[in-house]
Parts: C-alpha cells; structure tokens; sequence
C-alpha cells in the first residue's frame, strides 16, 4: 500500500481531517469528545481561547484521496517543561505502518520547533483531552473525556512509544449514610461554601483560574490556566452543569478552593437516578491539610443526594497522586480502577 501524509492546512485536506472519525467508527457511534463542532471547533482560534497560546499542525494520512489516519503536533507557549510537544487528535485505520507515519510527521514537525520529547495522546495540550482508554471499554464514552478503539493501544506498541504516565477512573457510590469522615467533619472558622454564579462570569473566571493555578500547580502534566480559558470554560459548563455541582469554596472571603462534577446522566422523570463524573478538585497550598475537602464533600454528597445523582466515577486521577489516592479515593471509593488511560513519550531530540 501507498500512503501520504499531508499538512491539513487548506480546506480540502481539513475536511479529510475531520472525515477520520467516520471512517473509525463505522457502526456511527462517535465519541462525543470527537464528534460534529467540538471536532472543528477546537481548532478555530475565535471559538478556543486555547490557541492563543498553542501552536499546531494537523496532518492527514492518505491512502490515494482516501483519508485513513490523522494527528495533530502541538505546543504550548505557557507550559513550564519548553522541551515538551503534544500529539493528538490521533484516528487510525488499523495499519501500523499509517500509524507510524503519522507519528512520526508528529515528531518531525516538533523537533523543528525545538522540542526534545514528545507526549500523547493529549489535545492541543494536557489541559484538554489527555491519555488512550487502554483498560474499561465497556463503559459507555463521556464528553470531553478520550475514547478510542482497542487497537490503538497496540499501534502505538508497534510504533515505538513508551509509556509516561497513567491516569486511573475509581467507581463511585453514593452512600445510604455518610462515611464517619465526612460525617464528623468540622469546618475551620471562617469557611463558605457556596455554589458556583453562572451570571458573574467575569469574577467567578478569576477565581477558578486563581484556584486552578495555584492548586494544580504540583500535579502531573499542569500548564496555567488563562483567564480567557477559565472564562470559556465556566461558560461552556452553564447549559449542562447544576451550580449546585460546581461548588467553590473560600476561607475569610479568599478562594480556598474548587470541586466540580459533570452530569453524564440526568435523573429521570422514570425514577432512574442519575449519573455524574467528578471531574476537579483542588485546594490551595496554604489550606491544605485542613480537613477542608470533608466539609466540602459533605456538601457535595448532600446536594447529590438531594438532586437524585447517586452513582458515577472520579475520573482520570493521575497514578502520581498519592495524596488523593490515599484520602480521599480510597477510603471514600475503595479505590478500585474501573478505567485505565496511558500517556506514552518519545524522545525526539
């Protein structure tokens, strides 16, 4: 066979591009990260305040005139690793020679810009889509979370990447009664909690940016959040996310932090419950080890309760975070890995 990969830089190479999901998913079920104006609009500078600060190339694989594989290169201008390039966006027939092409076009593009490693799947950058599903393809795909076929995972085998990291998906329940942590949690003087206010974009921006910042800063794969993102993102939420789901928390009027959960199945007017991905949570470094997040869990399970969500996963946990894992995963959770995703390295340089 022939193949060719081409820069997706004019219009009848991105229409190609954005054809690959079809050509994967053939039984018609996109994933909801891939699928219809997220797919097109994560590239356009005017919808994504991301590429202010990114750079990219996306590449098309061709077999003929027909497209059989597609990857994005990418940089982040504000990550504080300057040797690191991403790839993502990754569709592939299953042929490991298009995959290998396409990675390596990837890491041809990078490496002129200066980059020494390159990590992925990751789009655009680790703030977006991050990892390949490798373990739970029998859970149903979520939005704005990866999912792929399992053959991908031998593709990139047989292309020569290594694996990075892994960030792991823990099964959730909510409880009859509250766990005595949460039950018997008391909250330090002067902590609020209070749901988020969609209608004060502006000031509530600020904050989760300030919140996002200052606690991700440790964590695996973390490059700052803008204020135009944190914007972006609160307002991306509004239509689909209950405030009460999305609680900020403060101590003496100062953001303390943040814990959001997204709705991946709304209750019924049939009596089935509903279903929700716990997706960030974060505490600033000076009210760390406060028992701050048991007071805030309370209130989440609360207002769980009381909005018929019981069941759902906190998702994408990095392996490294041994703090969560060991207070707040495991003895709320029991720790037990229903979905398993990779990030894999090569070096470039």
């Amino acid at each position: 066979m022939q193949y060719t990969v081409t820069r997706a830089n004019n219009p009848a190479a991105m229409q190609a591009f954005m054809q690959m999901p079809r050509m994967v998913y053939r039984d018609g079920k996109i994933p909801p990260a891939t699928a219809g104006g997220a797919n097109w609009m994560r590239f356009m500078p005017l919808a994504n305040p991301t590429l202010q600060h990114v750079r990219f190339a996306n590449f098309v694989a061709l077999e003929g005139v027909q497209p059989v594989g597609r990857i994005t290169a990418s940089y982040d201008l504000l990550n504080p690793r300057p040797e690191e390039g991403f790839w993502g966006s990754f569709e592939c027939v299953e042929r490991p020679e298009v995959a290998r092409l396409l990675l390596d076009a990837a890491a041809g593009w990078l490496k002129k810009q200066g980059k020494t490693v390159m990590i992925g799947p990751a789009t655009l950058n680790t703030n977006q889509q991050v990892g390949l599903l490798i373990e739970g393809f029998e859970y149903e795909p979520q939005e704005e979370i990866p999912y792929n076929p399992p053959y991908y995972k031998e593709l990139l085998a047989e292309s020569g990447l290594e694996k990075l990291h892994d960030l792991e998906c823990f099964k959730w329940r909510l409880p009859d009664e509250l766990p005595p942590k949460l039950r018997d949690a008391t909250a330090p003087p002067g902590l609020t909690v209070r749901p988020v206010n969609y209608r004060a974009v502006n000031n509530e921006a600020r904050i989760i940016m300030e919140i996002n910042n200052r606690s991700m800063s440790g964590i695996w794969g973390f490059i700052p959040m803008t204020i135009e993102e944190a914007s972006g993102f609160l307002q991306s939420l509004a239509a689909r996310v209950p405030p009460d789901l999305f609680l900020i928390f403060e101590m003496g009027g100062e953001p303390a932090g943040m814990f959001l959960s997204i709705p991946i199945r709304r209750p019924g007017p049939d009596g089935n419950d509903g279903v929700i991905r716990l997706a960030i949570g974060g505490v600033v470094p000076e009210f760390q080890h406060r028992g701050i997040h048991w007071v805030v869990l309370r209130e989440f399970y609360e207002r769980c309760r009381k909005l018929g969500y019981t069941s759902g996963e906190a998702s994408q946990v990095a392996e490294s975070n041994d703090v969560v894992k060991r207070k707040v995963i495991k003895p709320l959770f029991g720790g037990k890995v229903i979905k398993l995703y990779r990030v894999y390295k090569r070096d470039i340089g």
